[in-house]
């Protein structure tokens, strides 16, 4: 099973079919706004004669080619505009690739994972996770209430040795970064715990 994460370059994917679309259709849209460019900054330059952008906006004035044009051109602007919202959101999974296809793992998921693990650790009382991905790694940053009773320093490793071996066997990942910040030191336990 060959492991990577989403945006980066592996086995061709069923959406990179759709990606080259979309990368050819934003080449002919920067083309064409370049083009747009270079043609504002010519006529406030005065290099183009005013009399031949007139002529020039007379003749598409009641066209309905024109009008056909504009409309593809706000097509392919909505269309674009999708394609990059949709991609931030898979950069935001883990990806396993194997023989069947690819199996995507949502960061939401791995939190989920992690605060489970963690609550389960003698001494915490209440955890905040937060996973992200930087330069290809994932890190995971975790805020825990610590029951006074507690060896702070040892339940602060435990949390991060058990977080660390536990997300590598299920999720088959390894964390480049486990971060603890212990924020209380309290008995009291979090009065709305989370629905699981």
């Amino acid at each position: 099973m060959d492991l990577g994460l989403a945006g980066l370059p592996g086995k061709a994917k069923k959406g990179d079919a759709m990606g080259i679309i979309d990368r050819i259709m934003l080449s002919i849209y920067t083309f064409f706004l370049a083009f747009l460019s270079v043609v504002v900054i010519l006529l406030s330059l005065r290099l183009i004669p005013l009399e031949l952008a007139w002529t020039s906006l007379a003749y598409v004035y009641g066209q309905w080619e024109a009008s056909l044009v504009g409309a593809v051109f706000f097509l392919v602007s909505i269309r674009l505009l999708l394609a990059g919202l949709r991609s931030r959101r898979v950069k935001n999974t883990i990806v396993h690739h194997n023989d069947m296809g690819d199996v995507h793992i949502s960061l939401m998921a791995v939190e989920n994972l992690v605060e489970k693990v963690a609550r389960h650790i003698r001494g915490v009382r209440d955890i905040k996770v937060d996973v992200s991905m930087a330069h290809e790694n994932i890190i995971v940053r975790m805020k825990v209430k610590i029951s006074p009773e507690s060896h702070v320093p040892t339940v602060a490793a435990e949390i991060q040795n058990r977080v660390h071996e536990y997300v590598k066997n299920t999720v088959g990942i390894e964390l480049a970064d486990v971060q603890v910040m212990v924020e209380t030191i309290s008995n009291d336990f979090k009065t709305k715990q989370r629905v699981e």
